[in-house]
């Protein structure tokens, strides 16, 4: 399944028309993977993909609803599916997790 199609099924459906119609979802996505991406505000959003402050709602509303954690997981368990993910040679940096000496959390325990 291409990447859109995963994306798409997790978008708020469009409003009924009152007042003004919604733009693109999909320019308005572009426009948040754009400022994600490079790091930009969201008043440096290229007019392209709306108005900077269309676009930021858009971004809220998806905070919102939980989509994007929706949309990473499902795109995760397609590379999975289609072999484009393979985790069977990585390794973790440990340098930046700390060692703590009193009791750790049953999920940190080591059995030996």
């Amino acid at each position: 399944m291409c990447s859109w199609a995963i994306v798409q099924k997790y978008l708020p459906p469009t409003k009924p028309h009152i007042g003004r119609p919604r733009c693109d979802p999909r320019r308005l996505f572009n426009g948040i993977l754009y400022v994600l991406t490079t790091g930009c505000t969201w008043h440096d959003v290229p007019a392209k993909y709306g108005t900077k402050s269309t676009v930021h709602r858009y971004h809220l509303e998806l905070c919102e609803k939980g989509v994007y954690q929706a949309i990473f997981l499902d795109l995760l368990r397609s590379g999975y599916a289609i072999r484009k993910i393979d985790l069977s040679d990585c390794a973790t940096d440990t340098k930046a997790i700390s060692a703590k000496k009193r009791d750790r959390p049953a999920m940190m325990a080591i059995k030996r």
